[in-house]
């Protein structure tokens, strides 16, 4: 069996992780458990290693036969996102468009939302237990699960942050440099502020960025942007890196069932 690889197809407003095994690498022949996803698709990413660098094509389906697909290469993509971790990630998020006079506010509200969510009983437990010197660890862990019950509840009943303004959108990926989503329309400024509220194996996190945006490619109807984070904290990057490669984990493991 060849080298195991990954694409992200996306249809839509929708994006799926596709794993499947390199036939044949010159002509990009790749086969898979199931070619479903590939009948109806609008962009298909493809990260690879060429020549020693790594490359990423945006593919067209060139043909079908049993469980191997055969594609083109319609474009090469040179972008900074793609150079480290990132995955894929079809979630909400709330996105406000500023003006530049209204930046200090909204670098303000950034802060002020992440030193919320770092100094949350979760992160200081969870914390603790990555001490190489602790002891009890299996008390902090009966904690955090604890914990964890009491934030699920508590985000229930707790009302949601509310950015004044904000609209929903739905990304597609989440990475180390920021994420890429989707609109039906055009965004025309340069920054903007993301929130959002995720839910990992440890119970919620939240966090919230401002962004410098720009536009990444066009389809149908949809536009897919490219959001970079602009100055992250340390502690919440290290937050969502440490969840991308859970998602990742977790995304494999489905994949090899």
């Amino acid at each position: 069996m060849g080298k195991r690889v990954k694409l992200s197809v996306i249809y839509r407003e929708d994006i799926k992780a596709v794993y499947g095994s390199i036939v044949e690498s010159d002509e990009i022949k790749i086969e898979f458990e199931n070619t479903a996803v590939f009948e109806n698709y609008d962009l298909i990413i493809y990260p690879c290693i060429k020549d020693d660098k790594r490359e990423i094509f945006i593919l067209q389906v060139k043909n079908i036969s049993e469980n191997v697909v055969e594609f083109i290469v319609s474009n090469n993509v040179t972008d900074i996102f793609f150079k480290n971790h990132y995955v894929e990630f079809f979630h909400d998020f709330t996105i406000k468009e500023f003006q530049e006079n209204e930046k200090e506010k909204y670098n303000k509200m950034v802060t002020s939302l992440n030193i919320s969510e770092l100094n949350s009983t979760a992160s200081r437990l969870k914390e603790v237990y990555s001490r190489d010197d602790v002891e009890n660890r299996e008390l902090i862990s009966f904690l955090i699960d604890i914990n964890a019950k009491i934030d699920e509840i508590l985000y229930i009943l707790k009302p949601k942050a509310e950015i004044e303004g904000g609209s929903s959108f739905k990304s597609i990926m989440l990475g180390e440099e920021g994420i890429f989503f989707i609109s039906d329309k055009n965004i025309d400024k340069e920054e903007i502020m993301i929130y959002t509220t995720i839910r990992d194996s440890g119970g919620f996190f939240s966090f919230a960025a401002i962004c410098r945006v720009y536009e990444f490619i066009k389809y149908g109807n949809y536009i897919i942007y490219k959001a970079l984070f602009n100055n992250l904290n340390t502690d919440t990057e290290d937050k969502i890196i440490k969840y991308i490669f859970i998602l990742e984990r977790e995304m494999l493991k489905e994949a090899t069932r």
